[in-house]
């Protein structure tokens, strides 16, 4: 991607965030300010701060980066009528993963429903068993 571009991108930031300071991204974020000078001294956007838009604004990490697609990604919970279709992929390792495939897995992590059941019964499991005197 090229620098104005990538600035861009970071305009796309502020305005996706509907702030026009640093100082109150810096907040929305639940960042420091100059992090986000580094930022854009590097024309770089950190993927936590996707998963951060996306998950409080619902914006669409691809829109932030590139401009294509909508901004907004409709809620989880809008889809729950339409098939549940899972993209199996190749387990590749870290080093041979590209950007767009790192962020792919990032925004599904993000929008993934924790199954509360299964996590109580994970850590249930995981005590130790205690023998009752009786």
């Amino acid at each position: 991607m090229n620098q104005n571009k990538k600035e861009q991108a970071l305009q796309r930031v502020f305005a996706a965030s509907g702030c026009r300071t640093q100082i109150e991204l810096a907040g929305i974020l639940g960042i420091k300010q100059s992090s986000i000078s580094d930022a854009k001294k590097r024309h770089a956007i950190p993927a936590e701060w996707l998963i951060k838009l996306l998950r409080l604004k619902g914006i669409n990490p691809d829109w932030v980066l590139y401009g294509e697609g909508e901004k907004y990604l409709a809620p989880t919970d809008t889809r729950r009528d339409k098939p549940h279709v899972i993209q199996a992929t190749k387990v590749k390792p870290l080093q041979e993963c590209s950007a767009q495939e790192l962020i792919n897995e990032l925004v599904r992590r993000a929008l993934q429903t924790p199954n509360l059941a299964t996590i109580s019964k994970r850590v249930t499991n995981s005590w130790p068993v205690v023998k009752k005197r009786g």
